[in-house]
């Protein structure tokens, strides 16, 4: 079993940590801080397209002010919607035990109230977590953790702990001696091909292959700000290209539990 599971972050604009407070901000595009969503609301409605007409089935991290912000949630119908915190916390500076649950239960409200789903993933923000957040996702009904990275190898297969089943996103050395990882913003932001990806999948012969990308990062570059409609279009049919290319390494495309489902 070789499967391809496709997961987005739907979080705010070029999200940036900001100090002294635990909700993040957006990277100052010349008008402040504060949160903006417009990015990751575009992004959304150009890359489902994508996937549906690929026929590809995704698991979103909905970040939870995200999904209540946004006005084209609609857009995830048929998709796998799990949560990324409420907004994107850095869970592993929160110490509280009680601040923490509400952070998760304000984040499955948000995914319940807006797409009807009961969440059964998450992916820490930042792809920060620690064990105390493991030990307590389950009771929330979360089952499927993609929060870390692994070394790609012959055998990929989801290991569950304490009703947990982590789910990592792989990462390498390419053909030329840099570490890549298999999240696409440096393709997003210019410095990697999506060859880069597909030869990254190719070291995997049994197991489960997790790429991931930002909503907002379809249209928004981290150094450069809003894409061009021209860059757009060029970022998109690279995002097709990663997918196609693992496809055709072998890879079936499902969201994550269906994977897990599947790896027995």
């Amino acid at each position: 079993m070789k499967a391809l599971c496709f997961t987005v972050d739907l979080d705010r604009d070029s999200n940036i940590q900001m100090p002294g407070q635990t909700q993040a901000g957006s990277l100052d595009r010349g008008a402040g801080t504060e949160p903006r969503f417009s990015s990751s609301e575009h992004g959304l409605e150009i890359l489902s397209g994508l996937l549906d007409e690929m026929g590809v089935k995704a698991t979103f991290f909905a970040e939870g002010r995200t999904l209540e912000t946004i006005r084209n949630a609609e857009c995830l119908s048929g998709h796998e919607v799990g949560i990324h915190g409420y907004d994107h916390e850095d869970l592993t500076t929160i110490s509280d035990e009680k601040e923490r649950a509400e952070i998760l239960s304000r984040s499955i409200a948000a995914v319940k109230d807006v797409t009807g789903q009961d969440p059964r993933c998450f992916r820490a923000p930042f792809m920060r977590t620690d064990e105390k957040m493991r030990v307590i996702l389950p009771g929330f009904g979360i089952r499927y953790d993609s929060s870390d990275y692994a070394d790609a190898s012959g055998t990929m297969l989801p290991v569950t702990k304490n009703d947990l089943c982590r789910i990592p996103v792989p990462k390498g050395i390419d053909r030329n001696g840099k570490k890549i990882s298999a999240y696409l913003w440096p393709m997003h932001e210019m410095t990697r091909e999506p060859r880069d990806f597909a030869e990254l999948s190719s070291c995997v012969n049994e197991g489960i292959f997790v790429i991931a990308t930002h909503s907002w990062h379809i249209v928004e570059s981290r150094s450069a700000g809003v894409m061009s409609s021209q860059r757009i279009k060029e970022n998109t049919e690279n995002v097709r290209k990663v997918i196609e290319s693992i496809i055709d390494n072998g890879f079936c495309p499902l969201t994550i539990p269906d994977a897990v489902n599947r790896a027995g």
